[in-house]
């Protein structure tokens, strides 16, 4: 008893060190009097360094030498297995887009992690929070890769402003996670209960653990002491975990994965536009802005100090200084990105609520994007920017448009004389965009000058290389018939997706191969591992019989 006694006086203690509850989404957890570990905003602010420069062949950092901090349990059970399960099926699109992107940022990530003495597996929680998703946002308007909300990033030292989101940068908001990490793991001295306090706030999991006198987060979810999000958080970061470590081995051999980020680092004295700074240097505005999403515009503000840190493409160090001398603003104002948001005064009788249903967003976003806190009253001819709804028109330069032809909606297909074009939507990525067309990936960067790790923008129109026809499931023109039974019988013969009561021996069966030939070809050592859900690839492309 003294014992116990003593840890609940030690969480007490410790819990200084962390912070309230992430987000409301999992259920409301109040603010406590719990600090922080910098003192005022400002000063965790300075805390947050940025990289000078990052290469993925950089030298690894300092190896962790506390043995508990090294890695993190993986456990697979019941409960691990079903999200396997789920990621190999239904939601099999979304892992595909998650790992097509993780590679863009796990080199530069778990670099943060290891410089703070933590475990590289953490970078596996942006994974299930964000997806790597820049402009990922929850219903609770959290915000980024790490899903912090408003209070939450500015207490670990994130900028949040009308021009500024740190949330949304990977380097500062790893480093924020990074610190919000070592309090939680230093309060419960266990990776599952930081990572479930992570999830559902370290109030709740304090409770659980002093009412039920026990550390163990499997005991705690199997008493169901927990929301079912967080019972389910672990499990599907164990799986998200192992399936991002070895996608081969569960079914996804095929990824366009994204180039890893690098990029030097030049100190700018005074405010500058990034597009005509782009422009300067002679690089695609939005790759620029990939490298700088906590802008949330084209006018990148001082910081307190005076001074802003830019991130450039490597080796372009003196370019970037000449063409940030040539950008230079004097009235520092927000200048939204285009195709991104649009103005809206406030009318009588207009409310946030209101606005947001009128523009298809939540309210959350609008106070996000316009820095309203709560309990602020809008007023009338208030300025407010809002998603911009507008239909994204084809290029001029690309064909001639004539004026009575209505504008193609965002995600529409276009057939237009000369060749097929795509507008680029919500989710889409390089692969589902090639799927959808039949053609290869390769292809459809070819045909649009795409360089290798450039991201796809919401809007932007993608020409489709090869003939004029639609695919048939859009609802429109159709493929003729024995064209599209051709590509169903070379689209169901390369991939089986395994079900339950089969295994690898009558699936060589099935398919006229055999089965050390599927073996080799998907890299199976034992074939008692094979998982219901698993994708199995073909040797040889044959119809089904």
């Amino acid at each position: 008893m003294q014992k116990l006694i003593s840890y609940a006086l030690v969480v007490v203690f410790l819990s200084s060190c962390a912070h309230f509850s992430k987000t409301t989404r999992t259920g409301s957890v109040p603010a406590t009097d719990v600090a922080s570990t910098g003192g005022s905003n400002e000063a965790e602010g300075s805390q947050l360094k940025d990289l000078e420069s990052f290469r993925v062949k950089d030298a690894e950092g300092p190896q962790i030498v506390d043995q508990e901090l090294e890695s993190i349990p993986t456990e697979v059970n019941p409960l691990v297995e079903q999200w396997i399960g789920y990621f190999q099926g239904r939601g099999r699109r979304h892992m595909e887009r998650y790992l097509a992107r993780s590679t863009r940022y796990e080199k530069l990530m778990k670099k943060v992690l290891k410089d703070n003495g933590l475990p590289e597996d953490l970078f596996y929680i942006a994974l299930i929070e964000s997806g790597f998703n820049t402009q990922a946002r929850s219903h609770a308007a959290a915000v980024g890769y790490w899903q912090f909300i408003r209070g939450t990033g500015k207490r670990y030292g994130l900028e949040i402003s009308t021009m500024v989101d740190e949330r949304k940068d990977p380097v500062l908001a790893t480093q924020a996670a990074a610190e919000y990490f070592k309090g939680l793991y230093s309060v419960f001295g266990s990776w599952y209960l930081a990572m479930a306090s992570y999830n559902v706030g370290e109030n709740r999991v304090k409770r659980e653990v002093m009412n039920h006198y026990t550390r163990d987060f499997w005991e705690l979810a199997k008493k169901k002491r927990f929301p079912k999000e967080t019972i389910h958080y672990i499990p599907k970061f164990i799986a998200a975990k192992l399936i991002a470590k070895d996608p081969p081995k569960y079914g996804f051999a095929e990824i366009d994965y994204m180039t890893p980020i690098e990029f030097d680092h030049v100190t700018v004295d005074r405010p500058v536009n990034l597009r005509v700074m782009a422009e300067k240097m002679n690089i695609n505005y939005e790759d620029f802005k990939d490298l700088n999403p906590k802008f949330k515009g084209e006018v990148a503000p001082l910081k307190a100090n005076n001074k802003i840190e830019l991130r450039i493409p490597p080796g372009m160090g003196e370019q970037a200084v000449t063409a940030a001398n040539e950008s230079i603003v004097e009235k520092v104002e927000y200048i939204a990105d285009q195709g991104d948001t649009e103005i809206y005064r406030i009318k009588r009788g207009d409310s946030l609520h209101s606005v947001a249903r009128k523009y298809r967003t939540s309210v959350a976003y609008l106070r996000d994007l316009n820095d309203i806190p709560k309990g602020k009253r809008l007023r009338i001819g208030m300025k407010l920017y809002v998603p911009d709804r507008t239909p994204v028109a084809p290029k001029r330069n690309v064909v001639a448009k004539a004026k009575s032809e209505k504008t193609p909606a965002v995600g529409s297909k276009v057939a237009m004389a000369g060749g097929r074009f795509y507008i680029v939507q919500s989710g889409d990525t390089l692969s589902s965009i090639a799927k959808k067309y039949a053609v290869s990936v390769s292809e459809l960067k070819k045909a649009n000058n795409i360089r290798r790790g450039r991201l796809l923008k919401v809007g932007i129109r993608l020409a489709i290389p090869g003939g004029n026809e639609i695919p048939a499931n859009d609802g429109a023109r159709r493929i003729p018939a024995a064209t599209s039974a051709k590509r169903a019988v070379a689209t169901k013969s390369r991939y089986h997706v395994v079900k339950r009561g089969e295994n690898l021996t009558n699936i060589a069966v099935k398919y006229k191969v055999s089965l050390n030939e599927i073996k080799d070809k998907n890299k199976i050592k034992n074939i008692s591992k094979v998982f219901v859900g698993a994708r199995i690839l073909i040797p040889e492309a044959t119809a089904i019989q």
